[in-house]
């Protein structure tokens, strides 16, 4: 059996969301993911999750999330303060902080043409050998 929602329409979540948001501006006490559940009145973060995956609740959630994603990303930029916290909730979240390379050939005539080179060189080389036994 499934507990009834705690929030019935996307304009009730969004509110309390946006009172929460509000609350923590100007406080030293940074917006995080397990206190917006807490704000909310749920027992976990994957509360906040399982709303995210209903369709009429899922952009408000979304939304909420990047909140907290960009007051990460501003605190790392800005430099105030440690930067080890911001690191550590954005490469949590889908962020990284290394350059992955593709060196997949997807043009191959200059390989193609090289190949060629070598083959007819090789063809030639044959050839002359052939003549030289006769």
């Amino acid at each position: 059996m499934t507990r009834p929602l705690k929030y019935k329409t996307v304009q009730e979540l969004e509110a309390a969301i946006d009172e929460y948001f509000e609350r923590r501006h100007g406080v030293a006490v940074p917006p995080t993911v397990a206190g917006l559940a807490l704000w909310l009145g749920f027992e976990d973060r994957q509360s906040i999750y399982d709303y995210k995956d209903r369709p009429a609740f899922s952009c408000t959630i979304k939304k909420a999330i990047m909140r907290i994603e960009e007051f990460a990303e501003t605190q790392l930029l800005s430099g105030e303060g440690s930067s080890t916290g911001a690191i550590f909730w954005l490469k949590n979240h889908g962020w990284k902080d290394k350059t992955e390379v593709d060196t997949t050939i997807k043009d191959y005539s200059l390989f193609e043409e090289t190949v060629e080179k070598k083959a007819k060189k090789y063809e030639n080389i044959k050839r002359s050998q052939n003549k030289a036994k006769k």
